[in-house]
């Protein structure tokens, strides 16, 4: 099991707690088919209970969580908040009203109900379940700083896979590469060959590498990366993204030999592989193969025109060449582009560690 999908069964545990309230009898069994995924009958066994008896709280909780499971969402929201008009005192029902909100992806609604419920509880199942379902809204939201305050607070009451994967994920998101290694390092203890760890790992080290000024430091974590990027390919070989990761890598760290064969490879399976056509016209630089690098950046250019990094290195290529008009206008379409010429450029691809 992933650490992402293990991730959406411990919160699902989590979640699954707040059912073990004191239950009536005629809810028994209406219970145990709603554990026991027997969602149709455990719907209309609750539906007639709460018609007999309107006011039942509880009743309309575990309704709310049956129509979540068969994913009739507005259902559920007018369940979960017609349990929370009867009793506005449950945590549970927060979070069940929450998680509907999250399911029809209003991720403003979601904080604001969770917090709600987490005023209301110092249980610490709850308390982790509120916890991670606000994270996750808070990551929707872009809100990574939030998300990360929830996550360490949650792995405070229960450090799981899921949770130090979505931690290491938010950091990641947040610019805290460093920060971000130690939580997915861990993850892999677990998940050893969790494909998006991996990657986001590669990545960390990748961009460590940019900043770094300390060239026997900024091998190292060249070296790192080409680690986890072949790591990542062994266990998804058919990822060109991955692939593409083990090139990047390679160029950092100075093996140009296989960086040429990666991005060639890359290119061969999608010949619209724009970043491809970029760090392959950066590698021709690097080994000063400067017609080849010239071929392969004007290509990018007319692939990807945005990238700022690609006039760039052409404007390099061009002085070398001692073509200067043509390093000029290529540096300001750099600079047109972007004024703080970024140390990298790169397609958001982290993927969303959360619970679903």
């Amino acid at each position: 099991m992933t650490a992402v999908r293990a991730g959406a069964a411990a919160l699902f545990a989590l979640i699954a707690g707040a059912w073990a309230l004191p239950a009536r009898a005629d809810v028994d069994e209406a219970l145990a088919d709603l554990k026991a995924g027997r969602y149709l009958e455990a719907a209309a066994e609750i539906q007639a209970v709460v018609d007999r008896s309107p006011g039942y709280a509880y009743g309309h909780f575990l309704l709310g969580h049956c129509m979540l499971k068969k994913r009739n969402v507005g259902e559920a929201q007018r369940e979960f908040q017609h349990a929370l008009s009867l009793d506005p005192t449950r945590a549970e029902y927060y979070l069940g009203f929450g998680l509907a909100l999250n399911a029809s992806g209003n991720w403003p609604a979601t904080v604001h109900v969770a917090s709600d419920g987490l005023v209301r509880t110092t249980d610490p199942r709850t308390r982790s379940a509120l916890l991670s379902l606000r994270a996750y809204a808070w990551g929707a939201l872009r809100r990574w700083g939030d998300a990360i305050n929830d996550l360490e607070a949650v792995q405070a009451i229960r450090s799981e896979p899921w949770v130090l994967a979505f931690l290491g994920k938010a950091r990641f998101a947040k610019g805290d590469f460093e920060g971000a290694i130690p939580p997915l390092r861990q993850t892999l203890l677990s998940a050893p060959d969790e494909p998006d760890v991996l990657r986001i790992l590669a990545e960390c080290f990748l961009r460590l590498a940019a900043d770094e000024t300390d060239p026997i430091r900024k091998r190292f974590y060249y070296t790192q990366s080409l680690s986890y990027a072949q790591h990542v390919v062994s266990v998804a070989p058919g990822d060109l993204g991955a692939v593409q990761l083990v090139g990047r890598a390679a160029l950092g760290a100075g093996n140009l030999a296989q960086a040429e064969n990666v991005f060639r490879t890359v290119l061969f399976n999608d010949p619209r592989q724009c970043y491809a056509m970029a760090d392959l016209g950066r590698t021709y630089v690097a080994a000063r193969r400067w017609a080849e690098a010239e071929t392969y950046l004007r290509k990018a250019t007319a692939c990807a025109p945005r990238l700022a990094t690609v006039y760039e290195s052409l404007g390099q290529v061009y002085l070398k060449l001692g073509r200067t008009e043509d390093a000029v206008a290529a540096f300001r379409r750099a600079d047109e582009i972007n004024p703080q010429r970024a140390a990298t450029e790169l397609p958001d691809t982290v993927p969303v560690f959360a619970p679903r």
